[in-house]
């Protein structure tokens, strides 16, 4: 059986190895000068708290939420174990005169004190942790009473066929997401956020709430899947009457 470490060097291998072209790859990341953009700025906006509020942008990548977040006030930390995808969102930041603070941390325990931020946010990440559950535990002791989770994602995979026989996939995505590795990841095997929502709550956060995202997909040219994104919302349970902005 493959053990944690292994399982996060091939992920952090795989994000490594595209830094550099994972901007120019369509679905990934809309220029900001186009209407998707835009979409995701208003999202982004309604789903966290007022600005200016403290959040951690948990495997940024390039750091497309965080630099949002910060355009729009926030005081933004962001973390990635990949240190080509820092390097890519530090450069940009840099170039956009946006105010980041990018450093190299695990999105499953992240090295911060309890109660530090008053946002945590993730971008098309469940898929990939290694072990959600702990990892949201461990978002949950960072947020501050009255803060909020905010999880975007998708279903970006159809379900494997587990008949005999069947042939396995080749490339770069497949020399590091082997079959071994997907089978490791829980969130591989989410096709519904009825079991992703249960985890949120699992994890200790309240009024859990589901959006989908469908103003972004209306627009997108190169949209990632068939679906759209959604967010999981979560909020401290000191917070329970706390609702989303309208």
């Amino acid at each position: 059986m493959i053990d944690d470490s292994e399982i996060q060097k091939r992920i952090s291998g795989f994000w490594s190895s595209i830094a550099a072209s994972y901007e120019a790859h369509p679905g990934n990341v809309p220029a900001p000068d186009s209407e998707e953009y835009v979409e995701w700025v208003k999202a982004i906006a309604e789903l966290l708290p007022v600005t200016p509020s403290s959040v951690l942008d948990v495997a940024t990548g390039t750091g497309f939420v965080a630099m949002i977040a910060a355009q729009l006030g926030h005081r933004v930390t962001a973390i990635d174990l990949s240190e080509p995808m820092l390097e890519v969102a530090r450069t940009e930041a840099n170039r956009r005169g946006l105010s980041v603070t990018f450093l190299k941390d695990d999105a499953v325990a992240p090295n911060f004190p309890e109660r530090s931020f008053e946002a945590v946010i993730s971008r098309h990440l469940i898929w990939t942790l290694r072990n959600p559950v702990r990892a949201l535990r461990n978002w949950r002791m960072l947020v501050r009473p009255g803060g909020r989770l905010v999880a975007i994602d998708g279903f970006w995979f159809k379900p494997e066929s587990d008949a005999n026989g069947a042939s396995e996939r080749s490339g770069l995505f497949e020399e590091f997401y082997s079959k071994e590795i997907r089978a490791a990841l829980p969130g591989w095997h989410y096709f519904s956020v009825g079991p992703l929502a249960a985890v949120v709550e699992n994890a200790g956060f309240a009024r859990v709430r589901v959006k989908a995202l469908e103003a972004i997909q209306r627009v997108a040219l190169h949209a990632p899947s068939e679906e759209p994104a959604y967010a999981l919302v979560g909020f401290a349970p000191e917070n329970v009457d706390l609702v989303l902005k309208k």
